[in-house]
């Protein structure tokens, strides 16, 4: 009887070491399985959507800024398209790991993550770095990221060798004005606006429903220290352009 006992109790122990070691193990292929997030849609340049645990979330690349595209009011900026179409020939359909940043938040003012984008190829493709270096986007510099320097070196080179954007688009001019360029009107009529009450201004707090025109609310927004300074928050997304959804 004794010895039965003791065969049950070292069976028992034995099985409930397998059950805790295999438990481990599947939870961490599955951890390993969630690593990798495939991507559902491509909306930009910079903006992508992968399904994580089953869920859509929208992912804006980090420390990158392309030409507009989606905005149905507006026509597509210069470069845009070929910007997004980049972006969709990296990730379309493909699995890809997302990297956080300790220097930016989880999330920006649209609730998208913030992420780095790396392909799990045997290069490990930097996709933010990529579309930088190969002249499909610019280095975001209003909101600085840990890789910052990094990404100011590719667009050097890109700019050097006149690749994507930098060979196609006036680029010449500051990045605020050239994110207002697109493919019909000509240059020199983007920026005229009304008078606005310059830097002196000590009126409440103003937000986009209190202008009737873009225009009207960029030259406010420039003239309240803009892009460098928002401190009516009438730039959304960082990019140096106010209350975009204004006609």
């Amino acid at each position: 009887m004794k010895k039965l006992f003791v065969f049950t109790l070292f069976l028992t122990l034995f099985l409930s070491s397998f059950n805790t070691k295999y438990a481990f193990s599947y939870k961490e292929t599955e951890l390993d399985k969630q690593k990798l997030f495939k991507v559902i849609k491509v909306t930009d340049g910079d903006t992508i959507t992968v399904s994580v645990r089953g869920k859509n979330e929208s992912v804006r690349l980090l420390g990158i800024d392309t030409p507009e595209t989606v905005d149905p009011r507006k026509p597509v900026q210069c470069f845009g398209k070929a910007a997004a179409d980049k972006m969709k020939s990296f990730v379309s359909g493909k699995y890809v790991k997302l990297i956080d940043d300790a220097t930016q938040g989880n999330r920006d003012n649209y609730l998208r993550l913030l992420r780095y984008v790396y392909l799990p190829d045997s290069k490990a493709t930097f996709v933010n770095g990529e579309m930088v270096k190969q002249g499909f986007a610019f280095s975001y510099k209003q909101y600085p990221t840990k890789m910052l320097n990094k990404f100011n070196a590719f667009e050097k080179y890109a700019r050097e060798n006149n690749l994507g954007l930098w060979g196609s688009c006036p680029v010449n001019l500051p990045k605020s004005t050239l994110k207002q360029i697109i493919t019909n009107p000509p240059v020199q009529n983007i920026n005229k606006a009304p008078a606005q009450s310059g830097t002196s201004y000590s009126g409440g707090d103003k937000d986009c429903s209190d202008f009737a025109t873009h225009a009207q609310a960029q030259a406010f927004f420039t003239s309240q220290g803009g892009p460098g300074s928002d401190p009516h928050r009438l730039d959304a997304d960082g990019d140096g352009i106010a209350c975009e959804a204004l006609p």
